[in-house]
């Protein structure tokens, strides 16, 4: 690429994220304690080639123990919270500019209230099938040995098929302890990347959003809304020696204020901004491995609320066809 092209390419890069950033309102956000499984920050995986086909389990476990009052982290030996996740994502190519990724999750939450009481607190426990996520990803700019830019857009559904109803003592439970969302939402998805000297070192950027729909959850005309999400991560991978390369990112992320009928709901706003630092190993050309962690870094919470203090996860992945010519993606899920 010529370099009197290079700032047109680069405004055409940065063209989708500024249009994720402008469309979210102000950030206040539902917490990491919130229904459902991490589907939207779990979208790593890129366009793939004509015929390739992905295939991919991933464990991922949330320490939701840390308590914030805005910026401030509160002193609390009260309450636990964690929730586990298993998510399989399946990704094929019909063309090499475009292909369909669906992803499927099951959820498993645990809450432990009165642990500073003498019978040492009370536990609840929730799982089953979480909600899907569907996806269909086009390539715009394509990366070759004369072009080190790549850029993609995607668009796609979140489908409600986790149970957004489950009752205790007969009651129906909060939304935050169940394992779905009850709604259908609408999301955009887009990817940008640049190659880098040494070979297989590259630079990339992702941006989702998910636009949620709301849940008659009590009643008929009772409507539970989660709040729209962003997020935004970027960073660098490359390969260390042999089978291991890695990436580390930083990811912001951010959603609206949950509503119910239309009324803000206090104590669900906030903004994150973690750290993501990943090991891939390919064992072969089609099996490999991913073990990554979460930490954030800064978090700024409206009123009172329990947040994610650590993340761990874990994921195998299966590959047919394999064909990384499209430069998406970052680690081994390419």
């Amino acid at each position: 690429m010529s370099s009197n092209n290079t700032p047109y390419t680069l405004f055409l890069c940065a063209l989708p994220l500024l249009l994720l950033v402008l469309i979210t309102p102000p950030a206040q956000a539902q917490t990491c304690s919130c229904a459902g499984a991490p589907l939207l920050s779990s979208q790593g995986s890129g366009v793939r080639s004509a015929g390739s086909f992905l295939a991919g389990v991933t464990y991922e476990y949330h320490d939701i123990s840390s308590l914030y009052s805005g910026t401030t982290r509160l002193e609390d030996a009260t309450v636990t919270r964690s929730t586990q996740s298993v998510l399989l994502e399946m990704s094929y190519g019909i063309t090499d500019r475009l292909s369909v990724s669906g992803t499927f999750s099951w959820v498993d939450k645990l809450r432990t209230t009165g642990r500073h009481t003498a019978s040492g607190g009370n536990t609840v426990t929730t799982r089953g099938a979480g909600d899907g996520m569907f996806l269909l990803r086009h390539i715009l700019i394509r990366q070759t040995l004369w072009n080190p830019y790549s850029i993609a857009i995607g668009a796609g559904f979140k489908a409600p098929i986790g149970s957004s109803s489950l009752k205790r003592n007969g009651f129906t439970m909060n939304a935050d302890m169940q394992p779905g969302t009850g709604s259908w939402d609408g999301v955009i998805w887009t990817s940008l990347s640049r190659s880098l000297l040494p070979e297989r070192l590259s630079a990339f950027a992702t941006g989702s959003f998910r636009y949620t729909g709301s849940n008659e959850r009590f009643a008929e005309n009772d409507r539970y809304r989660f709040g729209n999400e962003l997020v935004v991560d970027g960073g660098i991978a490359g390969g260390l020696s042999g089978i291991l390369s890695h990436h580390i990112l930083i990811q912001f992320r951010s959603t609206s204020s949950d509503t119910r009928n239309d009324i803000a709901l206090p104590n669900t706003g906030g903004t994150w901004l973690s750290v993501v630092p990943a090991l891939n190993i390919e064992a072969s050309e089609r099996y490999s491995f991913r073990i990554s962690g979460r930490l954030p870094v800064y978090q700024n919470l409206s009123g009172t609320q329990p947040t994610t203090g650590f993340a761990l996860s874990g994921s195998f992945f299966i590959h047919f066809n394999r064909n990384d010519s499209n430069g998406f993606g970052y680690g081994t899920p390419q």
